[in-house]
């Protein structure tokens, strides 16, 4: 049996497994979550007593044992879900659930299970399926964990959601009036008007866009996902999406989404800063344009070219129109 002490005074947790078979828990010392409306209240001999007690309740998702009191209350996963509002007490301990070492099912669940991105996952057996996980892309503390979408099933999973984006005017997509919207806050011409966004998605259709500084921490692969265009997986080489950099990059078209000008190879060129927004194309810069993220209404356009002439070849009448782009090492 794996034991961690609580009276460790070099770190402010540990963990503790209780006698049932399979269940861990992360303690937080000085800690304690308000407990109003606790599953159950009573008196105990000590902080292994108050863990198999929670341990037993499948109902108990964490509890707090105040030492000198020898209490122990057993709270709900409602109540765990506010664990980033723990107050502060001398001889106070808060456990959570969190499983085994040897059982990761639960990671991801709980801001304090927060995995470093959607690809960490991917240890999981079986396969988590995708939704929302609780991640924490700079390590260390969990305070500053977030939610984030994680598709765990496009060309082996593993990918964080940083982008959710529409149009402003689909119906006239080459006007100069449509653009993607919202945009990250990445640097371009100082002319871009859509809305800046630094929320994390939580779907797909869900329009908003992680800090772009927190792209790197993620990975350099990028998976752009459409459902008006070919979705396309790159990857680095001399340009960069995530690094902000012009030059090759090396894609593939992982899904045809349209059967138009399905011969056609995947863009080969990264370009930061070519008017309003970013782009993918190929040689020939003016006609061999893919993807072009403008983000201006008062000029250009948002190419979503399947053919990669600059053109109108999108699909038309789609509902909800939108565009994704995720992450991964």
């Amino acid at each position: 049996m794996l034991r961690c002490t609580f009276l460790i005074i070099f770190s402010l947790t540990a963990k503790i497994k209780a006698e049932e078979p399979g269940v861990y828990f992360k303690i937080e010392e000085n800690s304690f979550l308000s407990d109003e409306n606790t599953i159950w209240n009573g008196k105990v001999d000590s902080l292994m007593s108050c863990s198999q007690i929670c341990a037993r309740r499948a109902a108990c998702k964490s509890a707090n044992f105040m030492a000198k009191q020898g209490t122990c209350s057993l709270l709900s996963a409602g109540q765990t879900e506010q664990a980033e509002k723990l107050l502060k007490w001398e001889g106070s301990f808060y456990l959570e659930k969190v499983g085994s070492p040897g059982d990761s099912s639960s990671q991801g669940t709980t801001q304090s299970t927060a995995v470093p991105s959607c690809q960490t996952l991917c240890s999981q057996s079986p396969l988590p399926s995708s939704g929302v996980y609780w991640i924490d892309p700079d390590g260390g503390s969990q305070a500053n964990a977030f939610k984030a979408y994680c598709d765990m099933q496009t060309e082996g999973g593993g990918w964080t959601l940083v982008w959710s984006y529409t149009f402003t005017n689909y119906k006239n997509f080459t006007a100069k009036s449509n653009a993607i919207t919202p945009r990250p806050n990445w640097q371009v011409n100082s002319n871009v008007n859509v809305p800046i966004s630094t929320a994390p998605p939580l779907n797909e259709t869900d329009y908003n866009a992680m800090n772009f500084s927190q792209w790197k921490q993620l990975g350099r692969q990028v998976l752009i996902k459409s459902n008006i265009n070919n979705w396309l997986v790159c990857h680095p080489g001399t340009g960069s999406l995530v690094d902000w950099q012009e030059g090759d990059v090396s894609c593939q078209i992982v899904t045809h989404v349209t059967d138009t000008c399905k011969d056609r190879s995947a863009p080969s060129i990264f370009s930061p800063n070519k008017g309003f927004g970013p782009m993918f194309y190929t040689s020939g810069y003016s006609n061999s344009t893919y993807y072009y993220f403008d983000g201006y209404t008062g000029n250009n356009w948002p190419t979503h070219d399947p053919c990669g002439e600059n053109q109108g070849n999108h699909l038309k009448n789609v509902v909800s129109p939108h565009g994704n782009i995720f992450i991964r090492a």
